[in-house]
């Protein structure tokens, strides 16, 4: 079976709403005047008034285009009131309505954690991945929060500063249906939205099965970036965007 994706917030959907609720007036509008064509135009009776007749005739056709006036501006009002698309995310703007570069560059320390190098990398990676292997354009990093050399925070950044794909996306999605996506693909559950902070775009966070216990799983979403964030051994999702946001915040430049 074959499943449509439709984004209910993207600029195609909503021009669609547009253009179905100016087909359905322009409908309607059509059988009105087919189904009073015969009260439009009746005949003259035998021994009326010509002119009379005549008024009548323009009478009844001036109502009808009365009523034909009423229906399409009532479908205008509401197709303006529906249009109402969510940008694309290549279009998303700081909190403050200004236009950012957003290039992250992964802080070697944040808040609690600490960027694991070296061996330390190589121990986690082979953790968290289990062997299978990410695309090359994807950029990660691992956080260690107790200083025991673990990875306690898994980050994936993905941008369009280096992935044509990525770009690509948000010339044409919007970042509600980037997260949308991503966290469908990660199986999350329970997702939520999140304050994005002052660089805007989006963050939500949800919850996905890990080895042993629910892991808490977020993602943010601006003009140029889609990063996740997965938090090891956190379930609360409003602490973990606290987390996500700390990140965020140190890492964009």
């Amino acid at each position: 079976m074959i499943v449509a994706s439709i984004d209910p917030t993207s600029q195609p959907f909503a021009v669609g709403e547009v253009i179905g609720t100016m087909a359905a007036a322009a409908t309607a509008v059509a059988a009105l005047w087919w189904l009073t064509r015969s009260w439009r135009t009746q005949s003259t009776p035998p021994g009326s008034d010509p002119a009379h007749a005549l008024r009548e005739k323009r009478r009844r056709t001036w109502f009808i285009a009365g009523v034909t006036v009423f229906i399409a501006a009532a479908a205008s009002v509401r197709a303006a009131a529906s249009y109402d698309p969510e940008p694309r995310a290549i279009e998303a703007r700081a909190a403050d309505g200004t236009e950012e570069s957003l290039v992250i560059v992964l802080p070697e320390i944040f808040d609690r954690f600490r960027l694991l190098t070296g061996e330390e990398v190589k121990r986690a990676e082979a953790e968290m991945l289990a062997g299978r292997e990410l695309p090359h354009s994807m950029r990660t990093g691992y956080y260690d929060q107790d200083a025991d050399g673990s990875s306690d925070l898994f980050v994936l950044v993905n941008s369009a500063d280096w992935d044509p794909r990525v770009a690509e996306n948000k010339a044409s999605k919007s970042t509600a249906r980037e997260l949308r996506g991503f966290f469908t693909a990660a199986k999350a559950r329970d997702v939520a939205p999140f304050d994005a902070g002052k660089h805007g775009g989006g963050l939500s966070c949800g919850l996905v099965a890990g080895p042993d216990d629910d892991q808490a799983l977020c993602a943010w979403s601006d003009a140029a970036n889609l990063v996740g964030v997965r938090l090891i051994h956190e379930t609360d999702l409003a602490d973990a965007a606290r987390t996500t946001l700390a990140l965020r915040d140190a890492a964009t430049r």
